[in-house]
């Protein structure tokens, strides 16, 4: 009796074999199919420079803080210029902003370049 509950089980074993291997060869076929469409997809990829940005660091990093100088805005020759409550004299590299502001007192924030005595302006408000 133990001899055929024996010869059963490794019959059964024997009749399934085929059929694990079948799976585990479907498996290793989709795994094997899916890398092959990975490298297939990166090789038709096209290689895109990717934008140095320590280049753009190290320009911000030389840009002087933002300052406030306070003042009015004024014509000199046919320049706007910011005339502070000292006396001080400021160019002002946007025209078209500071023109709206002829004769009002004003806040200017930017940046001075001391070489030209300009005011690289970011902002201008008019003060009370």
């Amino acid at each position: 009796m133990k001899r055929n509950v024996w010869l059963a089980t490794v019959a059964l074993v024997i009749s399934l074999a085929p059929i694990a291997r079948a799976q585990n060869s479907a498996q290793e076929h989709t795994k094997s199919q899916k890398s092959k469409q990975l490298i297939a997809w990166t090789q038709d990829q096209k290689a895109v420079p990717v934008q140095d940005t320590t280049a753009q660091q190290g320009e911000m990093q030389k840009q002087p803080a933002a300052q406030s100088f306070t003042g009015m805005i004024v014509r000199s020759g046919n320049m706007y210029v910011l005339q502070t409550a000292d006396n001080v004299t400021y160019q002002l590299d946007d025209q078209e902003r500071a023109k709206e502001y002829e004769g009002k007192q004003v806040q200017v924030t930017g940046s001075l370049d001391k070489s030209a005595n300009m005011i690289k302006v970011r902002d201008i408000k008019q003060t009370a």
